[in-house]
C-alpha cells in the first residue's frame, strides 16, 4: 500500500505531506485546489515523464517521494529484480531540475524503464475517460483469461501459443524450399559456383600476417640487398677514404692500450672495445650471410601476388575477413545439401505442419470451451454488480466469434453491454455514458480485485456523472472494495466522501504573491465542514451542517456493517 507521499515544490505545492491509511481513503477540495497535482505527484514517481514546467517557484527543484508497505509476495517479486531491501518499506524518489533528473529506488540510483516495469505491481489508476484495460477490445482475451486463472488453463495457453509459433517456423522454412525445378537448379548453380570460388585457395591453411611479409620481403630484394651492403661498408670498409666503425673502435683501442697496464681501470675499458669489436665482426658476418641467401624468385612473388588478389576478391563478394568467408562457405554447402533433398524436406514439413494445426485445433477448442464456461459466470457477476450499481435494467454478454487460429486460440470476443431498458446490446468499448462507463469499470474492478493482486486502487472522479442514490451505491461498491485492497478517490461527492476511513482535504491560499496549495488530514468539526461543503456548495446552514453530521454518522454505520 501507498503509505506516503512527500512532495516538494510541484507547481504550487511548496512543501507538503500526505500519509495514507490501508483502508478507504478520499482527496476532495475546491475547483483548482491542487488534488489533481497529488495525482500528478504519483505518477510522476511512478515514472511518468516529467515536464521542466511542474518545478515550482519555492525551490530549483521538484522532489516527490513515495513510501510504500508491501507484502511478502510483492517484496520477492521486486527482488527478483534486483531491488534490495532493509525491511518491508520500498521508497521511490525522484528529483528534477532544470538541466536533469534522477529517481531512486530505496536509495540506489534507477532507471526509469525500471520504475514503469515495477508500477503495475504498486498501483492501478482508473480516471474517467482515460484509454482502459477494460475499454479496449484488444484486452478482452486477456481478462477471460485472467478470469478464475488455473494452472491447467495457464498450460493449455502456452502450448498453442508454443504451437503457433513452432508452426511459423516451419512455414520460414517451407517458404526456403517451396521452389520450381528451375529455381532449384538456378540456386544449386550458383552455390556451385560460389564454392568453387571459395576452395581456389586453401583458406583453412593460410596465414595472412605471414603471406604478407613474404610478399613485402620478395618485393623489396633489391632495396633490401643495397641496405645491406651500405650497413657491411659501414662496420668494415676497405676504402680508405671511407671511416667505418671496425676502423674507429681499432683506433680507439690502439689509442688506449699503452695505457692498459699502468692503470687497471683503463685496461677494463680496453676489454670493452675489444667486444665492441668482436660484436660488430658478428654483425657483419650475419648481414654477410643473410645477403648470401636473398634470392629473387619471381615465381613466388607471382604466387603471393594472385594469393592476395584471390583473398581480396573473396572478402569482397562473402566476407570482410577468412571467418566470415569460411562461414559463408559453411552456409551455402549446407544450402546445397538442402536443395539436394528439396523433395523429401517439403514432404516433411507438410507432414509436420499438418501434424501441428491438428494439435492446434484440438487444443484452441479446448481453450475456447474453458472460456466459454467462464464468460457464463463471468457474465452473471458483471450484470449483478453493475445492477447493483443502480444500472437496473442492465445486462451484460460475451460474443465469441471464431477465427483463423492464432497464438491465442481460435476466439475473438467482445464485451456487450446494455444500460437501459428496451436497448439491444451493444459493445461496450463504444459506450458512451461516462457515469455509467465509470460504474462498468468498477464492477470490473470489483470483480478481477482478487486476481491483479495490487494492493493500491486510485479512482480520479470516478463519480462524475452520477449523484443521488447512485453516488451512495458506489460510494458504498468502493467501501466494500477497500475492504480488500486500499483506495484512494479524488472525489467531490458527499456520499463517497463520508464512506472514507481517511479524509484528506486539499486547499490553497495566498502567501505574498503566491498561491499555495497544502493537504490536511481532517476529522471531526474540520470534516463535518468539508461534507456540508460537499453538500451546499458556498452556503452552509446549520440544516447542512446537521445533514452532513448525519450523513457521515451513517457512513460510521456501514463501515461498522450496520
Amino acid at each position: 500500500m501507498l503509505a506516503e507521499l512527500f512532495i516538494n515544490n510541484l507547481v504550487i505545492i511548496k512543501r507538503d505531506h500526505l500519509f495514507f491509511d490501508s483502508g478507504f481513503n478520499v482527496l476532495s477540495g475546491e475547483t483548482g485546489s491542487g488534488k489533481s497535482l497529488i495525482l500528478e505527484a504519483i505518477n510522476i514517481v511512478l515514472g511518468k515523464r516529467a515536464n521542466k514546467d511542474i518545478i515550482g517557484k519555492f525551490d530549483d527543484k521538484t522532489i516527490v517521494e513515495a513510501v510504500f508497505d508491501l507484502d511478502y509476495e510483492t517484496i520477492k517479486k521486486l527482488e527478483n529484480k534486483d531491488i534490495t531491501f532493509d525491511d518491508n518499506k520500498l521508497i521511490i524518489t525522484r528529483t528534477i531540475n532544470q538541466q536533469s533528473s534522477s529517481i531512486r529506488i530505496n536509495g540506489r540510483v534507477a532507471n526509469l524503464s525500471l520504475v514503469k516495469e515495477i508500477s503495475v505491481l504498486l498501483i492501478d489508476i482508473y480516471k474517467q475517460g482515460d484509454s482502459n484495460i477494460f475499454m479496449d477490445k484488444d484486452n478482452y482475451l486477456d481478462i477471460i483469461d485472467a478470469y478464475n486463472k488455473n494452472d491447467n488453463d495457464i498450460n493449455l495457453k502456452n502450448e498453442i501459443s508454443n504451437l503457433y509459433k513452432e508452426k511459423n517456423n516451419l512455414l520460414k522454412k517451407f517458404e526456403n524450399f517451396n521452389l520450381s525445378d528451375e529455381e532449384v537448379l538456378r540456386e544449386k548453380e550458383l552455390i556451385n559456383y560460389q564454392i568453387d570460388d571459395i576452395e581456389q585457395i586453401d583458406l583453412l591453411n593460410i596465414n595472412e600476417e605471414e603471406i604478407d611479409q613474404e610478399y613485402k620481403k620478395l618485393n623489396s630484394i633489391t632495396e633490401l640487398r643495397e641496405s645491406i651492403e651500405k650497413s657491411e661498408e659501414l662496420i668494415s670498409s676497405f676504402d680508405y677514404d671511407q671511416i667505418s666503425i671496425s676502423s674507429l673502435l681499432a683506433s680507439l683501442s690502439s689509442n688506449l692500450s699503452e695505457f692498459s697496464g699502468i692503470d687497471k681501470s683503463i685496461e677494463e675499458v680496453n676489454d670493452k672495445i675489444y667486444t665492441l669489436i668482436d660484436l660488430a665482426n658478428e654483425i657483419y658476418s650475419e648481414l654477410d650471410s643473410y645477403k648470401e641467401n636473398l634470392d629473387q624468385n619471381p615465381e613466388r612473388l607471382y604466387e603471393l601476388e594472385m594469393i592476395n588478389q584471390k583473398l581480396f576478391d573473396l572478402k569482397r563478394k562473402y566476407g570482410t575477413n577468412i571467418e566470415d568467408i569460411l562461414k559463408y562457405y559453411d552456409k551455402i554447402s549446407l544450402r546445397l545439401k538442402e536443395l539436394e533433398k528439396i523433395s523429401d524436406f517439403k514432404k516433411n514439413i507438410n507432414k509436420d505442419i499438418k501434424e501441428i494445426d491438428e494439435k492446434l485445433e484440438k487444443k484452441s477448442k479446448e481453450l475456447s470451451k474453458i472460456r466459454k464456461d467462464k464468460s457464463k459466470n463471468l457474465e452473471k457477476e458483471i450484470k449483478s454488480e453493475i445492477q447493483s450499481l443502480n444500472i437496473v435494467n442492465g445486462d451484460f454478454k460475451v460474443l465469441f466469434n471464431k477465427k483463423n487460429i492464432d497464438s491465442n486460440g481460435i476466439d475473438d470476443i467482445d464485451f456487450l453491454i446494455k444500460t437501459n431498458k428496451g436497448e439491444d446490446l451493444k459493445s461496450l468499448s463504444k459506450t458512451a455514458s461516462g457515469g455509467e462507463i465509470s460504474r462498468i469499470v468498477l464492477s470490473f474492478k470489483k470483480i478481477f480485485a482478487d486476481y491483479d493482486k495490487i494492493d493500491t486502487m486510485i479512482f480520479d472522479e470516478i463519480d462524475q456523472g452520477i449523484s443521488g442514490r447512485t453516488a451512495q451505491i458506489v460510494g458504498e461498491k468502493i467501501l466494500d472494495l477497500s475492504k480488500e485492497r486500499q483506495i484512494l478517490a479524488i472525489s467531490h461527492l458527499p456520499q463517497i466522501a463520508s464512506l472514507s476511513t481517511n479524509h484528506i482535504l486539499i486547499e490553497k491560499y495566498d502567501e505574498k504573491d503566491l498561491t499555495i496549495s497544502k493537504s490536511t488530514n481532517i476529522e471531526g468539526e474540520d470534516r463535518t465542514k468539508e461534507i456540508a461543503r460537499l453538500l451546499a456548495g458556498v452556503d452552509i446552514t446549520d440544516k447542512t451542517i446537521e445533514s452532513a453530521k448525519e450523513m457521515i454518522e451513517m457512513a460510521h454505520d456501514l463501515r461498522k456493517g450496520k
